[in-house]
């Protein structure tokens, strides 16, 4: 293999489209085929794949298109708040994946500009920055991993070139005005408008900044807002309880889970920054009553919070509920075998119903109603479901013949079975 070779594999697509992506931000930086090319040692074809797929994922989940000009420049558009929260995705990213490319080209390159427009360099001198981190560290009460004081550093850095400001709405501001790091994003701004006054107001950003690499901790209750959210998710777990007929023995536990995930689903929902969405049809297919249990616990607590969850996002909660469920003993998965036939349309519809009727993980299999009258149910099996008349053979679990729509009575007898 040539050297050439070595070059142009050098790098993974996870890293090229890391590194495609923050060369985007880097100000004053020409992104163009060519120069995409060089950097990531790669063809221009796939270049091209690359800047595809990379627009495709931020139109996605920050709703940022990639355009060429004329002069063949590859651009961002969209708001300077989704740009920014891109931004925080992935250069986390990258500094998990290709830490020595943010380190030789991102973080150089913010220095070079700050220099460049003569920034003093008391405002972006790393020794300087770290201070004012261990600073915010302390107020918050938190600590930071060596990586995160990397990230913050370097996000400050970029704060301090950019030139467009964010705009919030005042539901985020509002929203913004009652955490603990509004007064962080204060401070920052007091510190640096003592040596620069022209700067832009960034605090609140800034303060959405500090809250979204924050994964919070029930045990570390203190502000009002987070008060109110512990509370908020107390009455949660009692109305799911509720609707479920379910209890959860490990109630602290439940709750200390569902604190950290809807502090962050909160900021993911206020700020519009989008999830992926791989598990939500899957939810919805296989444990229908679960998710809409979920849904309706949370409508009360959407209330509150003046929020609407998306689909994704109940099914997230969901998940969480129904895996303590099943951690607790309270749930088994249960084998339940649907006996097959002529009719695929009318086996999906009692499929479904079977689903319905119960918040038990199913594993429902599926067996040729001749065949099963020859060989019997395969061993494991809770119970057996048949569309169609069927004589039993000499040994069978219990078998229900499900007429559509199921009877009160089948449905009790099946959830009995199901439940047991």
């Amino acid at each position: 293999m040539s050297l050439s070779e070595v070059e142009i594999t050098s790098f993974s697509s996870p890293q090229r489209r890391c590194h495609l992506l923050l060369l985007f931000y880097l100000p004053g930086y020409r992104v163009t085929l060519d120069s995409l090319s060089q950097v990531n040692h790669s063809d221009q074809q796939a270049t091209r794949q690359d800047i595809t797929e990379v627009g495709r994922e931020i139109q996605r989940y920050h709703k940022l298109e990639v355009q060429e000009d004329v002069s063949g420049v590859w651009r961002l558009q969209g708001e300077e708040l989704n740009k920014r929260l891109c931004l925080l995705h992935w250069l986390r990213r990258a500094l998990r994946l290709s830490p020595d490319f943010v380190r030789q080209h991102f973080a150089a390159g913010l220095r070079q500009h700050l220099a460049a427009q003569r920034t003093e360099k008391a405002l972006y001198d790393e020794h300087n920055l770290q201070a004012l981190l261990r600073h915010c560290a302390q107020q918050l009460n938190r600590s930071f991993s060596p990586r995160d004081s990397q990230f913050l550093q370097l996000f400050l850095q970029y704060c301090l070139c950019a030139t467009d400001n964010v705009t919030l709405s005042e539901q985020q501001t509002q929203w913004l005005q009652s955490k603990p790091e509004w007064q962080i994003g204060r401070q920052v701004m007091h510190c640096w408008h003592k040596r620069r006054t022209s700067l832009a107001d960034d605090g609140p950003f800034i303060a959405l900044l500090f809250s979204l690499i924050y994964a919070p901790q029930i045990s570390q209750v203190n502000h009002q807002n987070e008060r109110r959210l512990n509370l908020a998710i107390s009455a949660l777990t009692a109305r799911f309880q509720q609707l479920s007929g379910m209890h959860f023995s490990d109630q602290s536990g439940l709750q200390a889970q569902l604190y950290t995930h809807l502090s962050q689903a909160l900021d993911r929902v206020i700020f519009d920054i989008g999830i992926d969405d791989s598990l939500a049809e899957e939810i919805t297919a296989l444990y229908p009553r679960l998710l809409r249990t979920t849904q309706q616990a949370l409508s009360s607590f959407e209330r509150d919070f003046s929020i609407r969850f998306c689909h994704e996002e109940v099914s997230l909660v969901a998940v969480i509920f129904g895996a303590w469920l099943m951690q607790e003993n309270t749930l088994q998965e249960k084998q339940v075998l649907l006996l097959t036939g002529r009719d695929e349309v009318l086996e999906k519809q009692v499929e479904q119903q079977l689903r319905e009727l119960t918040l038990l993980p199913l594993n429902i299999k599926h067996l040729d109603v001749q065949l099963w009258q020859r060989q019997g149910a395969p061993e494991g099996i809770a119970l057996v479901v048949s569309p169609y008349a069927t004589a039993l053979p000499l040994y069978s679990p219990p078998l229900i013949h499900a007429e559509l729509p199921l009877s009160d009575y089948h449905q009790q007898r099946i959830r009995a079975l199901l439940e047991a």
